[in-house]
């Protein structure tokens, strides 16, 4: 009697299980399905002037992202650099299918990331890029968030949990022995540009759902930031591209027919410049060709789908919105909701792909903007339902700029509430749907550019909501 009360509720509980993960199915589907005439303007940027460079948090974003663009580039008789960040040395299900055994090693997840690379060489040498033009810079996969975040600093680096490492173990990394920290990263980024002079520049986009694609876009974006502001190299135009998100591509699986449209919310947003670039039946042979040497991602049915979603008759990519953050002058009062109510937000938060924030409507952030004002940044956040909520708001601002002629990176974070907050009292300005921040610049002196992110929690601290990693210009400081 009791075997059958517990087989009742198993299948009850499996029963609820099934018919929760369908309707979310259908609801995130229809919310990100693009309609099938959706017009994109065209990319038309290959030529023999080309010098592309390709960064790629994974080995396959690549191809995945930029297969076709790479292979049109040297047709045309231009130059691509491809960068790899990690070798994907922590996907536990395709070492497990590669050494065929449960109990895998950290040297293991170490041999995998030489597998990766190995099938990276042959995907890009189909698409007519030789090994040379091929960097492997060694860092930890699924620890580029954390490098980002937390692990800046060259003497803490972070340890990755799979190879067990805190410097590259690999003997072609393009930094030897570099060390797990958001700092090296940074630094090899910017020595990589600086040599290679690129003019088109390709990295993921900002609101990729997986976090090596998200710190793969902030990495790069610092690092055109950075040189961008000091005119080291002019005339780069930095585009992006889109991997993990929900079920994108729609329609998922093997459709050589069909075109790569953009998730409904991403170009349903302010300030969103989706591009298409159309490749021709032999390109998207070649490119299908590539893909397929990515055996050990082939090999896990849920990866083989998303990798062959992408052999189709064109690729996407996307115009990243980065603003500059206007001036006020000293006697400008922000502390009231209507300074900001026709200044265009520097931010506007997307709709994401999670249950939890689909089920909660109210109390998320909508829009950020952002003014300067004698050495302080004022940040206003709209957020519909704000009071009442009960939700908590965490706050990462990440800042570079010169210090003493050294170049300086600082990290704020901080969080606010309906009643609560991190910040000196009289640092936060509620109102029903908005709040309005100062905080100052201390230990900077003169400001390039900046990163924010918010991230929404419940009264129960469960994450509902996140915004992407945005930057903005500082201008006239």
């Amino acid at each position: 009697m009791r075997l059958r009360t517990i087989f009742k509720i198993v299948l009850i509980t499996a029963g609820v299980s099934l018919i929760l993960y369908s309707l979310s199915f259908i609801y995130f589907y229809y919310q990100e399905k693009p309609e099938a005439d959706l017009q994109l303007p065209v990319l038309p940027i290959v030529q023999k002037e080309t010098r592309l460079l390709v960064i790629a948090p994974h080995c396959d974003d690549e191809a995945l992202g930029c297969g076709g663009m790479i292979h049109d580039v040297i047709q045309a008789g231009g130059q691509v650099l491809v960068v790899v960040m990690t070798n994907g040395d922590g996907f536990t299900i395709a070492t497990e299918e590669e050494f065929h055994r449960l109990f895998l090693t950290q040297e293991d997840y170490v041999n995998s990331g030489y597998t990766r690379q190995k099938e990276t060489i042959q995907a890009l040498q189909l698409l007519g890029l030789p090994e040379k033009q091929i960097l492997f810079l060694g860092y930890p996969d699924r620890g580029l968030g954390q490098l980002w975040t937390n692990n800046w600093d060259k003497d803490q680096p972070y340890r990755s949990s799979y190879t067990g490492k805190d410097h590259s173990p690999y003997n072609n990394s393009y930094q030897k022995n570099a060390p797990y920290a958001g700092q090296a990263v940074l630094d090899n980024l910017e020595e990589i540009m600086l040599t290679f002079k690129p003019n088109v520049i390709a990295a993921p986009h900002p609101a990729d759902e997986h976090s090596d694609h998200a710190a793969g876009w902030a990495f790069t974006a610092a690092s055109f930031g950075k040189l961008s502001s000091k005119g080291m190299i002019a005339g780069a135009h930095l585009y992006t591209y889109l991997v993990h998100r929900g079920d994108f591509p729609i329609p998922h699986g093997y459709k050589r027919d069909a075109l790569l449209l953009p998730p409904r919310p991403l170009y349903q947003a302010q300030n969103s410049k989706w591009l298409t670039y159309p490749i021709d039946s032999d390109t998207e042979i070649l490119k299908e060709q590539a893909i397929k040497e990515y055996a050990s991602q082939t090999k896990v049915p849920i990866m083989s789908s998303l990798l062959h979603s992408f052999i189709r008759k064109n690729e996407l990519f996307a115009d990243p919105y980065i603003p500059y953050v206007a001036q006020k002058p000293s006697k400008a009062d922000l502390s009231s909701s209507n300074a900001w109510s026709k200044q265009d937000p520097l931010l506007v938060n997307i709709r994401g792909t999670s249950l939890i924030g689909a089920l909660e409507h109210k109390g998320k952030i909508s829009t950020i903007g952002s003014y300067l004002q004698d050495k302080r940044i004022w940040l206003h956040f709209h957020i519909p339902a704000f009071v009442g909520k009960q939700n908590q708001y965490q706050v990462s601002i990440v800042t570079f700029g010169l210090q003493d002629n050294t170049a300086i990176r600082e990290k704020e974070i901080f969080y606010f509430s309906e009643s609560d907050t991190s910040l000196p009292s009289d640092a936060v300005i509620r109102y029903q749907d908005d709040v309005i921040i100062k905080i100052p610049l201390t230990q900077i002196k003169l400001p390039y550019f900046f990163f924010i992110q918010a991230v929404t929690k419940d009264k129960h601290k469960v994450m509902i909501d996140q915004t992407i990693w945005q930057p903005a210009f500082f201008r006239n400081f």
